[in-house]
């Protein structure tokens, strides 16, 4: 065997194994890009939901805010109603009326303000959920086939046999 016939060998032979070593790599860098890639969804992702749970204790507070502040100015109408009563000489049945009717509103006001705060906890919820669906359709579960050592092997093989045809031509 010619040292140029080896060395066209090698060449044919190497050119496979080299092809096969670099889309080795590729592979490994490519699945750690699509891991990283996953890793700021996922890190997006929960940041959005952490600002969606700032969202709802922010409605808790100001629903305990608005209750507080409802159940206070009750007192205070019933308060005053019952000194204006008081003070007029007034009692039965239109003392009594008043009174149901500033209990009607303050169960009113109550009643609209556990409506409000169910809404806004059901928006949250929403939002929360179109966090989830948004993370799982950005989420890339895409399998990267490496290079096949059976590719390798066929490749070489088939070099190997091109050089043997080149260098052994048949007789006719």
């Amino acid at each position: 065997m010619s040292a140029a016939l080896f060395a066209q060998a090698a060449s044919s032979i190497g050119t496979p194994f080299t092809d096969f070593l670099v889309g080795k790599q590729q592979n490994k860098l490519d699945k750690e890009m699509q891991r990283h890639r996953n890793d700021v969804t996922a890190i997006s992702s929960n940041l959005q939901r952490n600002a969606v749970t700032l969202q709802e204790i922010d409605v808790r507070s100001a629903n305990r805010r608005n209750d507080q502040m409802i159940q206070t100015s009750a007192m205070q109408d019933q308060a005053s109603a019952e000194v204006s009563a008081a003070a007029a000489g007034v009692t039965g049945g239109s003392v009594q009326a008043v009174m149901r009717g500033l209990k009607r509103s303050e169960l009113n006001a109550q009643s609209a303000r556990i409506d409000s705060t169910a809404n806004a906890y059901q928006t949250l919820g929403q939002q929360r959920r179109n966090i989830n669906v948004s993370q799982i359709f950005q989420t890339e579960n895409t399998v990267l086939p490496g290079p096949s050592v059976a590719a390798l092997l066929l490749s070489m093989g088939t070099a190997s046999y091109d050089i043997y045809k080149e260098n052994n031509p048949t007789k006719p």
